[in-house]
């Protein structure tokens, strides 16, 4: 079964049973992926409902479809993962926002940890484009209903005292006795928190202050992961335990 192209629009691409393409994308159709009239493709609006379309006019301005059937979207979980993530250097971090989004997550905001880069908002903001694609082309490509929130960056004791979640978990290598399974409990949640700290690790402090706050800490096992891959496997690992993954 081929897999039809998907893309984002906003709400007023949407024009009753015609679709409007911006210029961006209409060049994307037309010159990147080179599709021609009659081809069917579809189109995600800001609500998660998915668009069936084929393509009646083709030009690198705009691309018309028209609509042929119009259902939910099946790629989102149930489980509203958010997750808060040290930052850290741009490769890393771009690809734990393209591989989180494609595992499921909900949304990530950037955490200002001990060690982690030191913060500028002004290089932040400039990145919020690209990474805003990274998000928007990582949910096209899983066959995601919806992009990730990419949220505000906050510091360490913010994260800590003010989010609220039906279960927060906080990923610590210093942690022995409570795996993954263990700290999910029962699963029966709704919305969950998930922190994954910067390379050096989280300090002594940083861990006292998650579990004052009720976040509750996990191991990832003997082996120690670099973070990239502990917050992907971390995603993967609870939607699997959610039964959000496999058949």
């Amino acid at each position: 079964m081929s897999i039809m192209q998907r893309f984002f629009l906003t709400e007023d691409a949407f024009q009753g049973e015609v679709i409007y393409f911006p210029e961006d994308i209409s060049h994307q159709i037309s010159r990147v992926l080179r599709m021609k009239p009659g081809d069917q493709v579809v189109a995600i609006n800001p609500l998660g409902k998915e668009y069936h379309l084929t393509l009646q006019d083709v030009n690198p301005k705009i691309c018309i479809g028209k609509v042929d059937s119009v259902q939910a979207a099946m790629g989102e979980p149930t489980l509203q993962l958010d997750l808060y993530v040290a930052l850290t250097q741009r490769e890393k971090f771009e690809w734990i926002l393209q591989k989180c989004t494609e595992v499921g997550v909900s949304s990530i905001t950037p955490v200002v940890t001990e060690r982690s880069l030191v913060f500028n908002q002004q290089s932040v903001d400039k990145k919020q484009e690209r990474w805003q694609k990274i998000l928007k082309e990582a949910a096209e490509q899983s066959q995601r209903g919806r992009v990730p929130d990419l949220k505000e960056t906050l510091d360490y004791e913010t994260v800590c005292s003010q989010v609220r979640a039906d279960r927060r978990l906080i990923a610590w290598v210093g942690e022995t006795s409570q795996n993954l399974k263990a700290a999910l409990g029962d699963g029966s949640v709704n919305q969950l928190a998930l922190l994954i700290g910067p390379e050096g690790g989280f300090s002594t402090k940083e861990i006292q202050t998650a579990i004052a706050s009720g976040w509750s800490p996990f191991t990832m096992g003997k082996r120690v992961l670099r973070m990239e891959t502990a917050a992907v496997v971390a995603c993967a690992l609870i939607f699997y335990e959610s039964e959000e993954m496999g058949a």
